[in-house]
């Protein structure tokens, strides 16, 4: 079950939008400088527990959850988070609240296990190297922004 966060007001594209590339880092580092043709492809749930309820049937778990849960970023290269910041057209350097409730009805003589997890917008930008971004380096940088959550539920 997954529920994305109630009343969210920015759209994906307006979330994804080009930014105009950042200035070079100083010379002779190894950074990156810009990340271009950044957008959003999908929604995944992460893998790491945010809160948990269980319980003996005959019961209703009953699970709220208002949390707040970091972005986070994975690279094929080595570039700055605020270059990545700016391609995308958000902060990934930010954490994010992420709401939500769900219930599930324990039946009489069952045990009954209700998890949430963060659901994240995926978002992928090219990483552009030289002075203003001007090379492609054909590497990928992936961010991942919280916007609600995901419900695994289960009897035993």
């Amino acid at each position: 079950m997954v529920k994305r966060n109630a009343g969210a007001t920015e759209t994906r594209s307006e979330l994804a939008q080009n930014v105009a590339p950042v200035s070079p880092a100083p010379a002779g580092t190894t950074d990156y400088y810009a990340i271009k043709n950044a957008h959003w492809i999908s929604q995944s749930c992460g893998t790491n527990v945010i809160q948990q309820t269980s319980g003996q049937g005959k019961t209703t778990l009953v699970l709220s959850v208002e949390k707040s849960v970091a972005a986070t970023v994975t690279k094929e290269v080595n570039v700055d988070l605020k270059y990545i910041s700016a391609g995308m057209g958000w902060s990934v350097t930010n954490t994010y609240s992420v709401k939500n409730e769900t219930r599930y009805e324990v039946p009489s003589g069952k045990f009954g296990t209700v998890q949430a997890f963060p659901l994240y917008d995926v978002f992928v930008g090219d990483a552009w190297s030289g002075a203003g971004g001007r090379f492609p380096t054909g590497k990928k940088v992936y961010a991942y922004k919280p916007v609600g959550v995901c419900f695994n539920q289960w009897l035993r």
